[in-house]
This record gives structure tokens, sequence and C-alpha cells, in this order.
């Protein structure tokens, strides 16, 4: 009798711990039930990053967090109990509803197009860099080119610190915020990446048969979103194309970047023929996480660097209504203006954790 309750106890347990395990186990999906790629998933208790879902909206563990934080450029930030997950761990995200000021087509030489960016750098937990700010991008129709003017804010645990990541992260960046004119819904095709539907609304991106986003298209919201695995792509993209020189520099970058994953989102308005243009940009995500061995504290950090850009302002002009409109766009590059301007825009706020992380930085 002892043996068959012990057994009984046994089974209970670890249905039990299935369970638990189970509910680790989260998958970040839109109201269509569309996977939600790269949405960046923390600790809501203590602020501490746990990672992002992968290309299909998943994270395999939470790390034992009781309640979870979610952000995307796309969706709105929720917090959710674990616990109250069904079974398969299942997240139901909803559109930011992020609005773009309409535009009329003109018969004009420019479009130009605002945009708004943070970034933020961790070493395991610390928020070790912030900056913010804004983009002029003027995109001339007929030579079909972008020319862009950065305006920033920028702070960082350390003088030096600061100093040298502005130079080697701030062009980055720059580049990161300029309004893109190369293929705008497909991301940096060079004729190599073809499409494949998969449903109604949805389709894969492969490269050489191999899978390296979706394109995900909401004709309610005239929306078209787009995620892209860079480290696969880019893997793929050079295995072919660098020298031998080039390999060897990447291979050895590669062993200095453990475990690492580059990723890219990307959300643009269409019309109701499934088209768009450089100027119907509505926000992107690039988000790079690695291992490295850190010479200064001699263990192993996780680094993440997450860039969000969000278009704020758009107009077809000519030159003087360019110079007007840079004019009237100009803000204050101090931390409460740069929160205003994103109060103002209906940016999606972030969570109050990493709200808190960024004041705490900013104030020192």
């Amino acid at each position: 009798m002892n043996t068959i309750y012990f057994r009984a106890q046994m089974l209970a347990f670890a249905l039990a711990f299935a369970s638990v395990a189970m509910a680790q186990r989260i998958q970040t999906v839109d109201t269509e039930g569309n996977p939600v790629g790269y949405a960046s998933v923390a600790n809501a208790d203590n602020g501490n990053v746990i990672g992002a879902t992968d290309l299909k909206g998943v994270l395999e563990n939470v790390g034992g967090a009781k309640n979870i934080s979610i952000s995307h450029v796309a969706f709105t930030p929720v917090v959710v109990s674990v616990a109250s997950l069904p079974p398969d761990g299942t997240i139901v995200l909803t559109d930011a509803k992020f609005e773009l000021p309409e535009v009329t087509v003109k018969k004009k030489e420019y479009v130009y197009v605002q945009t708004y960016y943070r970034v933020f750098l961790m070493f395991d937990d610390t928020l070790m860099y912030y900056r913010s700010g804004v983009t002029d991008n003027t995109y001339n129709i007929r030579k079909k080119t972008v020319s862009s003017q950065h305006e920033h804010f920028s702070k960082a645990k350390m003088g030096l610190l600061k100093f040298i990541l502005d130079g080697i992260v701030g062009g980055v960046i720059d580049d990161y915020s300029n309004l893109s004119t190369n293929n705008v819904c497909l991301g940096n095709n060079d004729g190599k990446l073809t499409l494949e539907k998969e449903e109604a609304n949805r389709q894969r991106v492969l490269f050489k048969d191999t899978l390296v986003g979706y394109i995900v298209d909401d004709h309610d919201d005239h929306l078209r979103r787009l995620s892209i695995d860079n480290e696969t792509y880019s893997r793929l993209y050079h295995a072919d194309k660098d020298s031998e020189k080039k390999a060897k520099k990447r291979e050895k970058r590669k062993e200095q970047r453990k475990n690492e994953v580059s990723t890219r989102y990307m959300v643009y308005q269409i019309d109701d023929d499934g088209n768009c243009r450089p100027e119907d940009f509505v926000s992107k995500q690039i988000r790079t996480d690695y291992d490295k061995y850190s010479n200064i504290n001699k263990k192993e950090e996780h680094h993440t660097m997450l860039v969000e850009i969000f278009s704020t302002d758009r107009a077809y002009v000519d030159k003087d209504e360019l110079k007007e409109k840079k004019r009237e766009n100009k803000i204050k590059m101090d931390y409460n203006s740069l929160m205003q301007f994103e109060k103002n825009h209906g940016i999606p706020p972030l969570p109050d954790n990493a709200l808190k992380s960024l004041q705490e930085i900013v104030n020192k």
C-alpha cells in the first residue's frame, strides 16, 4: 500500500513538474494567430532581461519568472502572470495602433520623413548605454535617394564608455535610423531572397531554400510586418561572397561573440494592392544578443543591443517646405523633452522596469 501511495505521489509530482516546465515556454502571437518574432521578454518583478522570442515567436524558458513583461515595436507592451498562461504558453499581443499622419501624393520633388530612435545596450542585466533622438530623412523621388540629418541625446555609465560607444555605435545607429529605399517591403534583397506563400496573409522569406523570415499582411489596418533572422541571412549571404581573408575575420569575430542572435523587424503601411513606398515606413526593431568574455570583470557577459525606430512625421514637400519642416520639428535634446516627444507622438511606452533602469542611468 505504501509503495502504491509513494508511486502515486511521485506521479503527481512529475505531472506538477511537467506542468510548471511547460508553463515556462511561451509563444507570442498576434490577434490572427500569426507568430510574433523578436518580442523582448523581461522579468517584470526585478526588471532583469530574460531574452527574446525567436522567428516563430517562441521562447523556450522564462527562467522561473512569475511575471513577465513583453515589449515590441509593433505591439502594445504587456505584463502577464506566467501561472495564468494556457498550457501551450500562448500570449496574444495587440497592435500598437501607431498612427502615421495621412499624406496626399503630390507632384513635389521630395518626401520628408522624420524618425525617432532609442537604443539600449545591456551587459547582463545592467543598462550600460542609452541613446535616443530624431533623424530627418529627405527622400528624392526622382533620384530615389535618401539624405539624413541626425540629432541625439546619449548617456552611459562611465564617461570613457560613453565616448567609445558614441564613436563606435553612433554611426551604426545613424545608419539604422535612415530611411531605407532598397526593396523597402522585403529588406536588403539583392535578388537572392524568394517568397513562398504559407497562408492567405503570410509568406515565408527564403534564402537558398532556407527560412530566414516572414512577411505578414494585415489588410484591415493596411500594415505589412516583416521579420528577418539577420544571423542566418548574413551567414548564408556571406558564405559564397566573402574572400578567404574576410571569412577568417568573420570567423574570429564569431568566436569572440558566442551564441550570437541578430534579428530585424520592420513595419510598413500598404495600399489596397499590397504595395508600399519608402515613405510608408512605420517602425523598425533591431536586436543583437551574444556572450563575450569580459577582461575587466573576468567573466562571461551577455550583451544585448536593442534599437527601436518609429516614424513620427512625413510629407511631400518642395525645397522651401522641406526647410520649414526641419525647423518646426526641432526639439530640445534632453531626456525629459524626448520622453514628452514619445507621449506626443503615441510611441509605445517602455515597460515600467525598463523605464526605471533608464531613469537611473540618465540621472547619474
